[in-house]
């Protein structure tokens, strides 16, 4: 469950915000501001048990009491393939299927995957069945236009791995 705090101030596109439980520096939160708009925003500097946020979106709504939801998650741009045909915005929302969701005025608090979880790639093995792999390792690749993008064990993995079965996707 998130940590939730309330607007203490709002100048611009800085909040000021007040928690109980703990909070880090660059973390996602979201601000629901009273007009119903939810807002991200980025943990950008703690003093106490108040830190500022700065949100990337219109702060027009975001009212003193509001509430703020810290996700413990940092701010992060996701990777992958598909990445390379698209056209983003500064919150990685493909402009294209945001425009075709709201209309050519983008709407605040709307936000979209930034690669299609539904279209296949062609994958090239590299890791064969047999292998042992770990963080770091490659495990194959798949073509984006001219560019090969190399797929890896992730580096957050903890431990090594024997690979069972190699297959191609598509």
């Amino acid at each position: 469950m998130p940590v939730q705090g309330k607007v203490v101030a709002a100048y611009g596109n800085m909040v000021t915000a007040s928690f109980e439980e703990a909070v880090r520096q660059n973390e996602v939160a979201y601000i629901l501001a009273s007009d119903g708009s939810k807002l991200k925003s980025e943990v950008i500097r703690i003093r106490g048990n108040q830190c500022y946020v700065q949100v990337f979106e219109d702060t027009k709504g975001i009212r003193v009491g509001d509430t703020v939801e810290f996700t413990g998650d940092l701010l992060v741009v996701e990777l992958g393939p598909g990445l390379l045909e698209q056209i983003y915005d500064g919150l990685q929302n493909p402009l294209p299927k945001l425009s075709a969701a709201t209309g050519l005025f983008l709407k605040r608090g709307i936000y979209i995957e930034a690669l299609d979880r539904i279209k296949k790639w062609a994958f090239t093995p590299k890791a064969k069945a047999g292998d042992t792999v770990q963080a770091g390792d490659i495990l194959g690749s798949v073509p984006e236009g001219k560019f090969e993008h190399q797929i890896f064990v992730p580096f957050n993995f903890i431990g090594k791995v024997k690979i069972k079965k190699n297959s191609r996707c598509r």
